[in-house]
């Protein structure tokens, strides 16, 4: 087990929120330039790619677990 395998989580949700705010900021900028459909469609494609990565973020955090355990070790 790595770092990915605890922190994946929250780097997929970082990622996502990044996604969404690369949204915003194209529509923006599509819209400033007059291509009002372009600027929608980036912007609603962006916003559910980023919420859907903040979602799964939120479940692909592993629980933290002891190494050992007590019945791991006595002989039955």
């Amino acid at each position: 087990m790595g770092w990915a395998s605890f922190e994946l989580g929250g780097l997929v949700r970082v990622l996502g929120v990044l996604v969404v705010l690369g949204g915003i900021v194209l529509a923006i900028y599509e819209f400033s330039l007059g291509n009002r459909t372009t600027a929608l469609v980036a912007f609603v494609a962006l916003l559910v790619l980023g919420l859907a990565m903040v979602s799964w973020g939120s479940y692909s955090r592993k629980q933290n677990t002891p190494i050992g355990r007590v019945d791991d070790v006595q002989g039955k």
